[in-house]
């Protein structure tokens, strides 16, 4: 996707979308639609209108981290801390407003350390040269560990009727939070589609060392981009913990498997440069739909962890087929190129 720079000005390719990928996701639609009809004439009660709101409802924080998630692996990068610092930033918040700290300010210092320990991600990856994996693997472990400390074992409950408005609340008969993803996603649209720091991400996950020839501010970028996913943390743990009207230090245990699922599912390129946050909606959707479908057949939560984990490997394995990654797929297409040319 990134051209090779040429000296003295900046190839305007980088960083643009080709347009095939636009429509990648056309497929993911079809068979979203296809399992919404197929789990509808299973059991009827999946497409009545209070399922699907609580669909919606229950996708809406998995949306909004997921959209940061998509920033983050378009830019060539992976955080497998979300659901630890989710923990932290609501144990932080939620002690503090215990405390009598009015939640208002509670609430702001929540997302300033969210940013703060999205940017440390960053940072680290960025400064200290380590691998996002293995980096955010650290941070993730420690965030936990911080959160377990902060809360002592502790169950919080008891919000303001304010906040938990937030998480339980409706406006015109559809949930608060589904309106709060909504205008997330707009907002991350634009951040992402129109406007020049969503072409700096794309490059700099397409060809780092490119995008920094063409004069782009690759350092920043990076740190702007986990900073960005510890705002997402931090909007999706406020509905979370509005929703259940508390919190604790094990929220969002294994989050990050469903998070970097619906992303890949949904078209994003693991090895950055290209994403689409239509596809992670999609494939947020699908995740937490299947998962609705199952419960509602009765099916035990382990095996949900065992549906989950073989998408992601056949979501993984498409885009490896699409991108030619897999040699011996790529040998037998080159010889059927061949066979094909050879005369009669």
């Amino acid at each position: 996707m990134i051209s090779t720079v040429k000296t003295g000005a900046p190839d305007k390719s980088i960083g643009q979308s080709d347009k095939k990928f636009r429509f990648d996701s056309l497929g993911l639609t079809l068979a979203f639609l296809a399992l919404i009809v197929m789990f509808s004439l299973i059991n009827p009660r999946f497409a009545s209108y209070g399922n699907l709101l609580n669909v919606l409802t229950q996708t809406s924080t998995y949306v909004i981290v997921a959209m940061g998630m998509t920033l983050v692996i378009t830019k060539g990068g992976i955080d497998l801390s979300v659901g630890s610092l989710m923990a932290l930033v609501t144990c932080v918040a939620f002690g503090l407003i215990e405390s009598g700290v009015h939640y208002v300010p509670a609430l702001i210092i929540m997302f300033l350390l969210a940013m703060t320990l999205g940017a440390l991600n960053g940072a680290i990856i960025t400064f200290l040269a380590v691998p996002a994996l293995i980096a955010t693997l650290g941070t993730m472990v420690a965030f936990r560990g911080v959160a377990l400390l902060h809360s002592a074992g502790k169950l919080y409950f008891g919000l303001p009727p304010e906040v938990v408005w937030l998480g339980q609340g409706a406006i015109l008969g559809v949930p608060v939070p589904i309106y709060i993803a909504a205008i997330f996603i707009l907002v991350t649209h634009w951040l992402f589609n129109l406007s020049r720091f969503g072409v700096h991400v794309r490059a700099v996950g397409g060809n780092r060392e490119a995008a920094r020839l063409a004069g782009i501010p690759v350092t920043r970028i990076e740190v702007a981009v986990y900073t960005y996913m510890g705002i997402a943390v931090a909007l999706g743990g406020l509905i979370w913990m509005a929703r259940i009207d508390g919190t604790q230090a094990t929220l969002g245990t294994a989050m990050e498997i469903h998070i970097i699922a619906a992303t890949i599912i949904g078209g994003t390129s693991l090895f950055g440069g290209r994403g689409s946050l239509y596809g992670t909606l999609i494939g947020a959707l699908l995740l937490t739909m299947l998962n609705n479908a199952l419960v509602i057949a009765g099916v035990e939560f382990f095996w949900q962890l065992v549906v989950v984990g073989v998408i992601v490997i056949a979501a993984v394995t498409i885009n490896n087929i699409r991108e030619n990654r897999i040699d011996w797929i790529n040998q037998l297409r080159g010889r059927r190129a061949a066979n094909r040319s050879k005369p009669g």
